[in-house]
Formats: structure tokens, C-alpha cells, sequence
């Protein structure tokens, strides 16, 4: 008979042994395998920081839709069709902020980047939750795999046929930052399985060699007679806002000195009088105050509305025209800084369009709700109007039902015919001219009218959901305050503005119209709020 100790004995040596080997290993890794692997499995190639990468390999995808406005509303990401269970890769080194369910996307990724000091957010949609490889707070690398093509949630068409990575850029990070096209983003990106240390080759310049903004294109306008901050101003001008064809403002003789010193630009809007084309204007003004000290802005002028670089704006006297009352441009006047010469440098454009305004609510387009959280107290509005009122207050978190309907009882009395003195159609009333940048078909007449309840309705959510965000992004970047809290500045800036909401830095002041008519409106609208909120 064997020796059963004896076998006992041997085994517990060798696993003793095992486990020294493994504890070596552990302590004093090879030199091959040094690189302790990321979460998301084998380690990415080297990248220099700050490299961005693509999110696809080429070849495995083909571009289905791209950015901006499609079927109704904003698309604020590309689409890269593919098959179910491609690699999809983080686009720069980064943070996870968020991997789970999300609206619309079924599952999604963002990640947090800062590239060259600049805060940058990636989002990644339509994964399933088993194909997701990072969680919140995992350190990734430019290039690492973090999940695989899939089509979960709201794919066209639904199924395997749909499926395709949704994949978004956020200029100053998804929260309280803005969307931006991908395609600069990625026009100089390198393949994620580049070799180590490679860098991306560089795409045509949008800049020039020195990095100087390039001069205003000669359809565009010219540059004769400006002085250095006047020409800052348009190039940069003509850079982000594309939609831009035409700036001038140089003459020889005016009443005042900005145009024949070269220190003024006007921005000529197209479209102004429709609710898009004021939407153009509002951003640029934006843009220009946001970055006022890179502009050497001292002053604009916008619809009226006399805009210092410092101090609250006021309304200017009735000149009598649509231009000569600034409405069809912007007038931006500058400090100056002499008149250029050959060895002059602009630098590059700052900042983002609309920052820090002009932001729209990341909720999504998919995140309205048919049903949703009412917040309403039961019974108090018309069957006609509560569906709407409770639909409108889930397009965006900032702006709930109750405070919809306190809006609408404000500005009609729920009215459906109300036209005011003023021409503001409707239960919400909008102006005609800025009716068109909200206003759809929600209730599927046929039409989209201000006097149809649906409609109505829903362009006042949206309306007020992009003030939210304008007004949230000013707070979160400190130009804007908010001691009484952010809803009495959605509603100021309804009422008087999102512009004066902005040059205050806070509730409006400096006219005699906030203090008779924007704070009891703000004042009114919260009161009757809660009266309409449901209690817990």
C-alpha cells in the first residue's frame, strides 16, 4: 500500500512553489509584460498626449448620417453604419464619465478629455450593456477598445440592419458644453491600431501655417481699412459661423467714429426676421461676449439692444429701419490696435459658437417623454392642454411641467386665439419672426400653427429648454450668477433676453423695463407654479 501522506506532502510543496512563482511574477514583472492592461482589455498603441484617434477602424464602417438638423430635429453626432460586435475605440486619452443606459442610445459611453487645456467630452451610443468594457471612472488611453457596434435602443431599422455607433463631440465637456460637428474633430485623427508613438498625419489646415486665423474670404468681404482686433473679429466670425456671407462696415464718413477708424464690423444676418436667423444673431453676439477680452470687444449692437463689454446693455432709441436699428446685422466695435502691417498675428480663433450661450439642453432628441413624470397636480388644467403641458416639461430636466403651464397661464391665459398688441400669436405667444426656429407639426394636423395647443405648447418647452441651457452654461463658467436660484433666470431671459440675462451677469438690470415688467413676470410665473405642482 502506497503512502497517501507522502502524495499530501509533495502536493502541498508544489503548490507552495506555484504560489512563490506567482508572487515573483507579481513583484518583478517581465519587461515584456510591464504594461498593466487597461479595462478595456489589450493596451492601446502609444499616442504623444493629446492625439485623437478615430473611434472606428477604417474599413469597418461607412458614414450614414452626419451632423445637423435631420427629421425635425438636431442630429449632434455622426453615425458610422457597421456591423453588430466592431470594435469601437476612445477617440483621446480620457475619464469615463458615464457607461450604462442612456436615452435613445440603449447603452452609451462618455468619456471626459482635456486636449491642449481644453475640456472635450466623446459620447458612444446603441451598445449593449455585455459589449460595454470601461466603467464611470476607469482611466482610458486614446485608441483603447471601450465596447463593440451594436443596435440597442432607437436604431433605424430596428435590428441587426440598424446597427451603427453613434459618436458625438462636446466642446467644454457634455455638461454645459456644446455639440460640435465631428468632422474637425476627427479630420486629423490617427487609426487607433497605429504603430507606437505614431502620430496622425496632418489634414488640410483650417488655420494658416502660423497658426493665424486665415484672412476673410473676398466673397465674404474685405479687410481694407480695418484695424488688427476689427479683422480678429470677422475672420473669426467667418470661421465659426459659416452660415455668415457677408461682413463689412468700413466707410469713410459716418456720424460717429467706429466705421471710418476701422475699429467697427457689421455682421450681416441672413434670414433675420424668422426665428432662425435671430437665433444666428443671438449666438454670434454670444460668441463675441463670451470671448470679449481675446476680441477687445468695447461694444455691440444687436436688434435694438446697445451691448458694453462691461456694464448692463440698454434699448436704443427707434431709428426708424431694420438696419439702422441693427436688426438685419450685428454691430460689433472694437478697441482697435492699430492698423496692420505684414508681420501682424491674430492668433487663433477663441472659444466655441454660443459659449458661453447658445448652448442647447444635452437631453437628446429622443429624450421627450408621451407620458412621463407629470409633477402636476391632477385636475387643474383643460384635457386639451395637460398632455401637452406635462409632454413639453419632460423635453429637458430644468423645466418642468408646472412651470410650463404657470408660463402659458401668464402669457394667454391659455387662450388658444390670444394676439397681443404686440402680434404674439397663441397660447405661448411667439412673435412671427421667432415662431419658425420652434415651431413643428407635434400634433400632426397638417400644420404648424401658434394657435394649435400642441404645437404651441411643445415650442415653448423647446424655447425654454435652450434658455435653460444658455443660462446653466453662463452659471457653470461663472459669468452668470444665481443667488435666487436658475429658473427666475430662464424666465428673465424669455422675457427680456437671453442677451441681457448675459451682459448683467445675472437678473437683468439698468432699464426700467426689468425692474416694471421682467421681475413681476419672473415673480408671477414661479408663484404660479407652485400652485400647479403636484404635492408629494
Amino acid at each position: 500500500m502506497k503512502n497517501p501522506a507522502g502524495k499530501l506532502g509533495v502536493a502541498l510543496i508544489a503548490t507552495f512553489v506555484v504560489v512563490i512563482l506567482a508572487l515573483i511574477l507579481l513583484i518583478f514583472p517581465s519587461d515584456e509584460e510591464s504594461e498593466v492592461c487597461p479595462p478595456g482589455g489589450a493596451p492601446a498603441a502609444t499616442f504623444p498626449a493629446g492625439t485623437k484617434v478615430k473611434p472606428m477602424k477604417d474599413g469597418t464602417y461607412q458614414l450614414t448620417s452626419g451632423f445637423g438638423p435631420r427629421w425635425g430635429s438636431m442630429h449632434k453626432g455622426q453615425d458610422f453604419g457597421s456591423a453588430a460586435g466592431e470594435p469601437i475605440y476612445a477617440t483621446a486619452d480620457g475619464v469615463v464619465s458615464a457607461s450604462g443606459p442612456a436615452s435613445g442610445f440603449g447603452q452609451w459611453i462618455v468619456i471626459d478629455h482635456n486636449v491642449d487645456g481644453q475640456m472635450f467630452s466623446s459620447v458612444y451610443g446603441h451598445m449593449f450593456e455585455e459589449d460595454l468594457m470601461v466603467k464611470a471612472g476607469d482611466q482610458v488611453r486614446a485608441g483603447q477598445q471601450i465596447a463593440k457596434v451594436g443596435y440597442n435602443g432607437e436604431v433605424s431599422p430596428p435590428g441587426p440592419g440598424g446597427a451603427h455607433l453613434h459618436f458625438e463631440i462636446w466642446q467644454g465637456g457634455h455638461n454645459g458644453g456644446e455639440a460640435v460637428d465631428p468632422t474637425g474633430w476627427l479630420a486629423d485623427a490617427a487609426e487607433p491600431d497605429a504603430p507606437v508613438g505614431a502620430v496622425p498625419a496632418p489634414s488640410a489646415p483650417q488655420q494658416q501655417a502660423d497658426g493665424d486665423l486665415p484672412p476673410l474670404p473676398e466673397s465674404v468681404g474685405s479687410e481694407a481699412h480695418w484695424q488688427v482686433d476689427t479683422i480678429r473679429v470677422a475672420r473669426a466670425v467667418a470661421q465659426k459661423f459659416p452660415e455668415v456671407k457677408t461682413i463689412g462696415g468700413w466707410r469713410p464718413v459716418d456720424a460717429y467714429d467706429d466705421h471710418p477708424s476701422g475699429r467697427a464690423a457689421d455682421i450681416m444676418i441672413p434670414d433675420y426676421n424668422t426665428g432662425g436667423g435671430k437665433e444666428l444673431g443671438d449666438h454670434i453676439v454670444e460668441y463675441l461676449m463670451a470671448n470679449k477680452a481675446a476680441f477687445h470687444i468695447e461694444y455691440l449692437i444687436w436688434r435694438q439692444q446697445y451691448i458694453p463689454a462691461d456694464g448692463p446693455s440698454n434699448l436704443t432709441e427707434d431709428r426708424g429701419s431694420d438696419t439702422q436699428n441693427h436688426f438685419d446685422h450685428v454691430h460689433a466695435t472694437t478697441v482697435g490696435g492699430g492698423i496692420p502691417d505684414t508681420m501682424t498675428s491674430y492668433g487663433a480663433a477663441p472659444g466655441a459658437p454660443g459659449s458661453p450661450g447658445a448652448v442647447p439642453v444635452p437631453c437628446g432628441p429622443n429624450s421627450a417623454v408621451t407620458g412621463g413624470e407629470a409633477d402636476l397636480a391632477p385636475g387643474r388644467l383643460d384635457a386639451e392642454f395637460e398632455p401637452w403641458v406635462i409632454k413639453a416639461g419632460n423635453i429637458c430636466p430644468q423645466i418642468r411641467p408646472p412651470l410650463i403651464a404657470a408660463q402659458i397661464r401668464q402669457e394667454s391665459g391659455f387662450d388658444k386665439n390670444a394676439i397681443s398688441p404686440s402680434g404674439a400669436q397663441g397660447p405661448a405667444q411667439f412673435m412671427p419672426g421667432t415662431w419658425p426656429g420652434y415651431g413643428k407639426d407635434d400634433d400632426g394636423n397638417g400644420q404648424v400653427s401658434p394657435f394649435d395647443v400642441g404645437d404651441a405648447v411643445m415650442a415653448q418647452g423647446r424655447y425654454m429648454c435652450e434658455i435653460a441651457g444658455q443660462v446653466d452654461a453662463g452659471v457653470a463658467n461663472k459669468s452668470i450668477k444665481a443667488p435666487n436660484g436658475a429658473v427666475e433666470l430662464y424666465l428673465a431671459a424669455y422675457n427680456a433676453g437671453f442677451g441681457a440675462v448675459q451682459s448683467s451677469g445675472g437678473f437683468p438690470t439698468g432699464s426700467p423695463d426689468y425692474v416694471n415688467q421682467t421681475r413681476p413676470y419672473a415673480d408671477q410665473i414661479q408663484q404660479y407654479a407652485t400652485e400647479y405642482a403636484a404635492v408629494a
